[in-house]
């Protein structure tokens, strides 16, 4: 047969079909909102069964169900189902009721019918749903009918597409060929052939039942889950992986009918697979068994549908479709997003350059090229620069750092340009930088010698200086006279004097700690401030300061360690606690021991020390004194002690009696294992035993002292000797 001359054809048609689907969006075309769903399918394939048993099969489903919109809708579907199932009704004065009829199929479609419905997907998806059944003749090879440019245009602009073929065509191959070459003009319309497809695409094989070797619905659905990405390969492939797929090639009648099937839809298959992930081939059975055939007519033969109507995969194509379309409309969402985002970084990287640009190269541009213009002509030397050219560049610089964007997104770049700015001053200050440095120099004599220091006259506090203290102050006001407030003389100064003032304040009351310790914190704060503006002279001034605040501070705190330790050695003493007594004790009395210091009480020093060098004994393993108190009559114990993360060996073959003294090694955790043995139980010393108990706290053996009840409800008691809180270190004087 010569396939050529069918294709031929077929392109002829698609050519028709393009025109005449520009007449139709001229035509301007209106269909309601909704996902719109193309059936292509020609004469005889059963779109219009397949809506009316789907509707049927979607009342009882879970995955899938359908609510019909409008009455027409409704009123074909209900005129469908009472001809396939045979129902009919007769009235009456005030009477209805149902008749049997005759069963039968419904007529071939001769108008096109819109129907609306609303999808429901797994109880909870609603997606409003438009498809369209027409005359089959309208998508026929050939001269389009009046109905060809309505479907072409419903097609076009459709969500997802399924394409119906009748396997009853399969050895008319001239027929055959000719719908396939309707389907591959179909996909021609919908993108180039070398062009990815932009919906999801089924084909759906109806009448199944009339298939060798179809079952049921296990072979409803070709392309299994974890066979999908074959759709992408070429049709060669596509076909030997699907012959080769477990549920087919099993059965050998069922793989020859797919082979035959595909083989003859190849041309349609080749241009679907390797552009499409949403693609899937479906056997379905709108009856569940051959329907009986009762007559013929031109074109067609006529059949009556069976006594039990039982649809077979029917609801797998929409439900398909459906969830693929959702999916894309979701990806599509989130390609919108990713482009909103992508313009907002685009808008942002645009912003931000642009603020970069001005910076660099408007206002720290202007002034390095000022700075370089200059030194330039003196073999970039700036020592060699006149104080008026330094006083400029400074000034520059200064006009940079002052800038608005400087201030709130380079902060970075004034620290290097108070350098450079510092720099040029110096250069124009050296000898009164030598001077200041003089003035901090005595300042610091006086703060090391305390006969140097103001006097305080006691009955007003008020600070009485010598004149060597009135000329530091006046020349140390000499440099923040008027003068420039942002040079680092000024500056220096400045701190100088504040340093001055608080000092003198501290000497009011010299074991007051808080104006020492306002003091000390200016002075750590400037430190870390100005790190880059601070010479040798004011670090050494400043160390003389801190050092007096350091001595003061000492004796007043080694004054309240002291009372605090009084007031402390009832509340640890009385508190038995093993974790406090040696932990949370151990660390309160390490730090009243550094409190004290050198200036504390010797006494209390050594008292601190007894009850740490008791407390730190406890770390180590040690051997504990106990005895059995209590136990059941004729019973004994086993008892060991071992690390958290060991489990006991049992090495010791011990019976424990009661009223007898017993050594157990524990340091603090140590797990303590008890086993007890009644006398009806074999001694595997521990191993085994009639109840038990595992004590896992840090400090168990304080735990084991007592009555204690293991697992199975045995109480035994056991004490220490002496008794463990008696071995508790105490702090006694």
């Amino acid at each position: 047969m010569d396939f050529a001359k069918v294709f031929r054809l077929g392109k002829k048609g698609a050519k028709k079909l393009k025109t005449s689907d520009k007449k139709a969006v001229d035509a301007g075309f209106s269909w309601p909102d909704g996902l719109r769903i193309g059936v292509f399918g020609h004469s005889n394939t059963g779109k219009t069964v397949y809506f009316t048993v789907l509707n049927e099969d979607c009342k009882v489903a879970r995955d899938l169900q359908i609510s019909v919109n409008d009455n027409a809708t409704a009123g074909e579907l209900l005129s469908n189902y009472k001809k396939i199932w045979g129902v009919g009704s007769a009235t009456g004065v005030g009477t209805v009721v149902d008749l049997r009829e005759d069963r039968k199929f419904p007529e071939a479609t001769k108008a096109d019918r819109l129907l609306q419905f609303t999808a429901i997907l797994d109880g909870s998806d609603k997606l409003p749903v438009v498809t369209y059944d027409y005359p089959g003749d309208a998508v026929a090879i050939g001269e389009p009918n009046e109905f060809t440019d309505k479907v072409a245009d419903f097609m076009n602009e459709c969500d997802g597409l399924l394409f119906m073929f009748d396997p009853k065509v399969l050895n008319a191959e001239l027929q055959c060929q000719a719908h396939v070459a309707a389907f591959v003009n179909m996909l021609e319309k919908l993108a180039p052939l070398d062009r990815r497809l932009p919906i999801p695409v089924a084909l759906v094989i109806s009448k199944a039942d009339t298939l060798d070797g179809f079952n049921g619905d296990e072979q409803a659905v070709l392309i299994s889950a974890e066979d999908e990405p074959i759709v992408c390969e070429d049709f060669e492939i596509f076909l030997n992986r699907v012959l080769a797929s477990s549920k087919i090639a099993s059965q050998n009648i069922w793989a020859g009918t797919v082979r035959d099937v595909l083989v003859k839809l190849k041309e349609f298959i080749k241009v679907v697979v390797g552009r499409t992930l949403d693609f899937q081939i479906f056997f379905i059975s709108q009856t569940g068994e051959s329907p009986k055939k009762i007559g013929a007519e031109v074109g067609r033969s006529i059949y009556s549908p069976p006594e039990k109507v039982r649809p077979v995969g029917v609801r797998n194509p929409m439900y398909w479709l459906l969830k693929a379309i959702a999916r894309n409309n979701s990806l599509i969402k989130f390609r919108k997003f990713s482009k909103y985002v992508a313009a907002i970084c685009l808008a942002w990287i645009v912003v931000t350059s642009a603020i970069y640009l001005w910076h660099f190269s408007l206002q720290l541009g202007r002034a390095t090229s000022f700075e370089d213009e200059i030194i330039e002509r003196y073999s970039n030397d700036p020592f060699s620069t006149s104080e008026e050219e330094q006083g400029k560049i400074s000034s520059e610089y200064l006009r940079y750092e002052n800038k608005w964007l400087v201030s709130r997104m380079f902060r970075n770049f004034k620290t290097p340009v108070v350098q450079i700015r510092n720099g040029y001053n110096n250069l124009r200050s050296g000898s009164r930088t030598k001077i200041l440095d003089d003035i901090l120099t005595r300042l610091t004599s006086i703060v090391n010698n305390k006969a140097a220091w103001p006097t305080v006259d006691p009955s007003d506090n008020s600070i009485k200086e010598e004149e060597e203290h009135l000329k530091l102050k006046s020349d140390l006001e000499s440099f923040t006279g008027g003068g420039d407030s942002t040079s680092a003389l000024f500056k220096r100064a400045d701190r100088a004097l504040t340093y001055w003032d608080l000092f003198k304040q501290c000497l009011v009351n010299t074991s007051d700690s808080t104006m020492w310790n306002k003091l000390h914190d200016k002075i750590i704060y400037d430190q870390s401030t100005y790190i880059t503006e601070i010479n040798a002279a004011e670090k050494k001034m400043c160390e003389a300061l801190l050092a007096g605040k350091t001595e003061t501070a000492k004796t007043v705190t080694a004054q309240r360690a002291g009372v605090d330790l009084s007031g402390r050695i009832k509340e640890i003493n009385e508190n038995m606690d093993p974790e406090y007594r040696l932990e949370t004790a151990v660390g309160e009395l390490t730090q009243l021991k550094n409190d004290l210091g050198s200036s504390g009480n010797p006494a209390d020093i050594k008292m601190i020390d007894n009850y740490l060098n008791n407390a730190h004994r406890w770390a180590k393993k040690q051997e504990f004194t106990y005895r059995i108190d209590a136990l059941p009559q004729d019973g004994h114990l086993h008892i060991e002690a071992v690390p958290e993360d060991e489990e006991p060996t049992w090495s010791e073959k011990t019976q424990l009696l009661s009223g007898f003294d017993n050594i157990i090694k524990w340091k603090p955790g140590y797990a303590i294992y008890i086993a007890y043995d009644d006398i009806s139980q074999d001694c595997n010393w521990g191993r085994k035993s009639t109840d038990k108990k595992v004590i896992r706290e840090k400090y168990s053996l304080f735990d084991m002292e007592g009555e204690i009840t293991l697992n199975s409800g045995t109480k035994v008691s056991i004490s220490f000797k002496p008794s463990l809180e008696k071995q508790l270190p105490t702090i006694k004087k």
